[in-house]
């Protein structure tokens, strides 16, 4: 039986070489968009003109995301020279091209097809390997063979089931004592109602974002299997989770 993740991948192989044989009429297929593109595909085109990267202008772009201090409080230091390195979302790489370098080997899961076939033209040569998925599920990825899994400006967008089920494969393919890290939308502080206040203006609308009480993401934590859960807070609307699955089983 085929899985979805299956068929992504099929689905991805029969575009690649359909692009191949429309090269030489100078014509291509375009990936079915999802939300995200729109801004990531914009930062291309500013690059290409500007002689930039892509991700010097989406850091600028979404400068209300504090990337630069996640980065060095949550999860560089979660890192080694030999880790295997999965990254949820990565987009165009913003966080991934921080990691890459800093690591034995990088998997980048997203749902965007467009993202993955840039990832595969802006890592070429890196030793990363780029998954597109429909599902929270990695079955490309084997039972604890992960030694870091990090996920940054993602779980902000996930439902309570969402994040469950996410936190149940990132304890599922880390290895005994690997650590997985992110960032969520906080509704316990004036920033994080302003927040909300601010991306659900409209009478009728939903917001983009969903938010998160510590407790809560920690209550799901646990219910995924991880037996050390340190939840970061601050002023802003942002919250850290660091999450450590156990070292032995039963532990």
């Amino acid at each position: 039986m085929k899985t979805r993740g299956t068929t992504a991948r099929m689905r991805s192989t029969v575009a690649r070489w359909s692009n191949r044989m429309l090269r030489p009429f100078g014509a291509r297929l375009v990936p079915l968009a999802k939300p995200w593109d729109e801004h990531f595909q914009r930062w291309i085109a500013k690059a290409k003109q500007n002689g930039m990267d892509p991700n010097d202008i989406g850091d600028a772009e979404w400068a209300d995301d504090p990337l630069p201090h996640a980065l060095e409080r949550h999860y560089l230091p979660h890192i080694r020279p030999e880790s295997r390195v999965l990254e949820l979302g990565p987009g165009t790489g913003r966080l991934t091209r921080h990691l890459i370098g800093r690591c034995r080997e990088m998997v980048l899961i997203d749902y965007s097809e467009f993202a993955c076939e840039f990832l595969r033209d802006y890592l070429r040569g890196k030793n990363v390997s780029i998954h597109q998925v429909s599902t929270p599920r990695l079955p490309m990825v084997r039972s604890a063979s992960v030694d870091f899994a990090v996920a940054n400006g993602v779980f902000e967008h996930f439902d309570p089931e969402e994040t469950l089920w996410w936190l149940t494969e990132f304890h599922r393919v880390l290895k005994p004592g690997g650590t997985a890290a992110l960032n969520f939308a906080n509704l316990m502080t004036p920033a994080g109602t302003e927040w909300l206040k601010k991306w659900s203006a409209e009478p009728g609308s939903r917001c983009i974002f969903r938010f998160y009480h510590p407790e809560m993401m920690g209550a799901l934590a646990c219910a995924a299997g991880f037996t050390s859960v340190r939840i970061t807070t601050q002023e802003s609307w942002v919250a850290y989770a660091e999450l450590t699955k156990a070292a032995q089983a039963g532990v």
